[in-house]
């Protein structure tokens, strides 16, 4: 069942990746998209945190933030096109790899895809004992791919 569920992640982000590879984007606006859309996420994961720390969480807070992780991880691998890593000269971390290893990105972002999407349907169903057990997995799942696919700072 947890391989469906993958590979079905799988290939929700590869029909997203072919929509987004439009001609019309140069190198340089894609990794500024890219960019953006992760500061977003990275924003929303950290408010996240911050409300299951917090001694009263609230889900008013919680829910838009678990709905944008959800809704970009599938965008996610059409964010990054070829042509758009170091070779592009535009100032971005991301590793060759998300391109040689492309089999190995696709995975690490069905992963993301999959614990994204459990978090949001436990935000959605206001169920914080089920929201405080998948955030780990959003975080392992973030965690796993910059650790392959992202240059350190």
């Amino acid at each position: 069942m947890k391989k469906l569920v993958l590979a079905g992640a799988a290939l929700a982000m590869l029909c997203g990746a072919a929509f987004a590879q439009r001609p019309s984007a140069s190198a340089a606006q894609t990794i500024e998209l890219r960019q953006r859309n992760y500061k977003q996420m990275a924003a929303a994961l950290k408010g996240i945190g911050e409300q299951l720390r917090s001694g009263s969480p609230d889900l008013a807070r919680i829910r838009p933030g678990a709905a944008l992780l959800a809704n970009r991880s599938v965008q996610v691998l059409a964010w990054f096109p070829h042509g758009t890593g170091p070779e592009a000269r535009v100032r971005t971390r991301a590793r060759p790899e998300i391109w040689s290893d492309a089999a190995g990105f696709r995975e690490a972002g069905a992963r993301f895809v999959v614990a994204a999407r459990a978090l949001n349907g436990a935000a959605s169903a206001g169920d914080l004992a089920r929201i405080r057990a998948a955030f780990p997995a959003v975080q392992r799942a973030c965690g796993a791919c910059h650790d392959d696919f992202r240059i350190p700072e």
